[in-house]
């Protein structure tokens, strides 16, 4: 599949999406498998900073499950049923809400471990 350019005025999911339309599919399964085992191994280990690490891990593992929906629906499969569009739909429309979840938990948590007790 040929590089698709989203353009210099392309907002965030308009670069996401071509990104995932142009993305190799072992690429999409690194980024799923590979977030979900920095995920796993951060939330279970708790080092110093988990939190960060498992909602960066969540972000690339429903980027990947996200994108591979997304290139499912647009392959435009003609023998799909009803029931399987449906699922794939529920799978990115879920990884969509629970990719920006753990985008927004892992601003504000890098934000509270880079101000630590800075601010009383």
């Amino acid at each position: 599949m040929e590089p698709i350019d989203a353009g210099p005025q392309a907002t965030l999911p308009e670069f996401l999406r071509a990104r995932a339309l142009s993305s190799a599919p072992h690429r999409l399964a690194l980024d799923t498998i590979g977030g979900a085992a920095v995920a796993g191994v951060a939330f279970w280990a708790r080092p110093a900073g988990w939190v960060v690490l498992t909602a960066a891990g969540t972000c690339f593992a429903m980027y990947g499950v996200w994108a591979v929906a997304e290139r499912h629906l647009q392959a435009g499969v003609p023998r799909i049923s009803v029931a399987e569009e449906v699922a794939w739909v529920v799978a990115r429309t879920s990884a969509a809400g629970i990719g920006l979840l753990a985008l927004a938990l892992f601003t504000f948590a890098s934000l509270g471990a880079l101000l630590g007790n800075w601010i009383h």
